[in-house]
């Protein structure tokens, strides 16, 4: 299993760092504020034993229940929330993340703008490039 990276940042390399993360962190937050804030009215659905748990069929489409959990509270908006933070605050200590946290990032951030727009998701992108920078000029 991956360690957290011992290498060290400093200066640009960590001011980018430092950017990025809270770049994600942003987007995040405002994802989750824009579709929890939206999905309200679907919470008492998603109670135990409500419309939310019912099974679909192959061929089926998604109710809005279910589009609004996957929207808000299901969506990668959390953890990507908690991981801008995390890279923030390494930054912030003058510590690395992995390398493979940065690649995974970028490519995942610029596959999924291509499929999604609009979205926050571009902001993503410059996150990334931002990452991507940083670890090449350590």
């Amino acid at each position: 299993m991956g360690t957290v990276s011992t290498d060290t940042l400093t200066g640009s390399a960590r001011t980018m760092t430092v950017w990025a993360g809270g770049l994600f962190a942003v987007v995040s937050a405002m994802h989750l504020l824009f579709f929890v804030g939206g999905s309200l009215d679907h919470l008492p659905d998603w109670v135990p034993g409500g419309p939310l748990w019912t099974s679909l069929s192959p061929g089926d489409t998604m109710g809005q229940p279910l589009a609004w959990f996957w929207l808000s509270v299901g969506s990668f908006a959390v953890p990507t929330l908690l991981l801008g933070l995390v890279l923030a605050g390494s930054a912030r200590q003058g510590r690395a993340l992995p390398g493979y946290v940065t690649w995974t990032l970028a490519v995942w951030t610029v596959v999924a703008a291509l499929m999604v727009l609009p979205s926050g998701l571009p902001v993503l992108v410059v996150a990334s490039g931002l990452l991507v920078a940083a670890r090449l000029r350590r």
